[in-house]
């Protein structure tokens, strides 16, 4: 596996995140949808007291990541006299958590402050993440809920044992929510050569907010689970253009891949969409027909949620095609509402994230982070971070050819080429579920 040194060290901007852009779904017919505006990606970190749980998670809610997360924790943050506060502030409260009796709440101080950052520090005994990954349990205390384009970004440094040798995470995750989810902290960069065994500190930031505005995050259960033994790469296509199956689907069959299409079921068949039938020449040759929608869930009803998600895969179950157990999420906004009718419904979730997740199985399978592939510079560091971590780089796309605001075929070649040179397997969300 290729270890390939980064210039970057952790900024309290984190700049150098923002090379995997953030696209949403183009607009469907008669749905109304739109494409989301650009946006930067964040970071996450871990903590100490080392609690002997095991296979338990914590409380939260349990259909959105909250109860039986895998793994040990790592810190359930009862004493924060042991972080060492870097900006803003930093308090606890034992009104709202996620589990145990306390969680950590983290807010700018208002003086101009944009983020709010901390270190934990592991003295005597060093942090051994060798043999796993980590996750971590947040949560929006006061929303934006008419955010078009707000995520929150919360970015970790895992330093091993210095800053010269670290790993950065990082995770976005929608405003709109404002409730409880655990995710997976996937790494993003590197500095150095980290030595994982040895884990001497971890740095946390959240924000800062792209539009300047104050926040309010709640973080609990910092955990670490049983990592991959190789890396793996997903590549799905968003909404059913016909130039998945035209572009993409022959050049991956080429090397003996497959891959996901999300299907709208209201868009199959019409102009620039895929066919049934193409439908099924892509499905019997091992792809996967993931369920989609053409416009955000968090504009409607949660009654209306669950009907547009309910028959979104009664399609996909009625054809007979493989991944209707699986979603894509449009624009990639939830509300709780819409998490809670998602993880009722579906075996795996995907959403932007900015980063990798853990590849033998997501803390949150309702809740899988993504990066747009179009940012080729991007998508390769991503895959890079799996490939050598042994993590989990899904990348979404939508159309595939020459047209205006298409990734060019010559760009998807070379990114095709990019993971064949990656000791990775190149699966589906099926063979994710199937431990394949």
């Amino acid at each position: 596996m290729g270890k390939e040194s980064t210039r970057r060290v952790f900024l309290t901007t984190l700049g150098a995140a923002g090379a995997v852009s953030l696209a949403g779904c183009s607009s469907i017919p008669g749905t109304g949808g739109g494409d989301e505006p650009a946006d930067p990606d964040g970071t996450d970190t871990p903590s100490n007291s080392t609690s002997t749980s095991t296979d338990n998670g914590g409380g939260g809610n349990g259909g959105n990541g909250g109860g039986g997360a895998p793994g040990k924790s790592v810190d359930n943050f009862s004493n924060i006299e042991e972080l060492q506060i870097n900006a803003g502030k930093v308090s606890t409260t034992t009104d709202d958590v996620f589990q145990g009796d306390q969680s950590v709440v983290l807010e700018p101080k208002g003086n101009g402050e944009s983020v709010v950052k901390f270190t934990k520090t592991f003295y005597p005994d060093n942090l051994d993440l060798t043999k796993h990954d980590l996750s971590l349990a947040a949560k929006i205390k006061k929303p934006d809920l008419g955010a078009q384009d707000g995520r929150m970004k919360l970015a970790a440094n895992i330093i091993a044992p210095a800053q010269s040798s670290m790993t950065t995470a990082i995770r976005q995750f929608p405003r709109e929510l404002g409730d409880w989810v655990r995710f997976d902290l996937g790494y993003t960069d590197k500095n150095g050569n980290p030595e994982l065994g040895n884990v001497s500190d971890i740095e946390i930031q959240i924000g800062p907010r792209q539009d300047g505005k104050k926040f309010k995050v709640l973080i609990d259960d910092l955990r670490k689970v049983p990592k991959g033994n190789k890396g793996k790469v997903m590549l799905q296509f968003d909404d059913g253009f016909i130039t998945t199956y035209e572009n993409a689907f022959p050049m991956m069959k080429e090397r003996g891949w497959t891959g996901s299409a999300a299907i709208i079921p209201n868009a199959v068949g019409a102009d620039n969409y895929v066919t049934e039938q193409m439908m099924r020449e892509m499905s019997d040759e091992g792809w996967d027909m993931i369920a989609h929608y053409g416009s955000p869930l968090t504009g409607m009803s949660p009654e209306e949620q669950k009907r547009n998600l309910q028959q979104a895969k009664q399609y996909l179950d009625v054809k007979g095609f493989g991944g209707g157990n699986h979603f894509a999420v449009p624009n990639h906004r939830l509300n709780k509402a819409a998490l809670d009718n998602i993880s009722e419904l579906f075996e795996t979730a995907y959403l932007q994230g900015g980063g990798p997740s853990n590849a033998k199985l997501p803390s949150n399978p309702h809740f899988i982070s993504r990066v747009n592939g179009a940012s080729i510079r991007g998508s390769r560091r991503i895959i890079n971070m799996a490939a050598e971590f042994n993590q989990l780089a899904v990348l979404y796309f939508h159309e595939i050819g020459d047209g205006d605001g298409w990734l060019p075929k010559q760009d998807f070649k070379k990114l095709l080429d990019h993971i064949e040179k990656k000791e990775v397997d190149v699966i589906t969300p099926t063979q994710l579920t199937n431990n394949k």
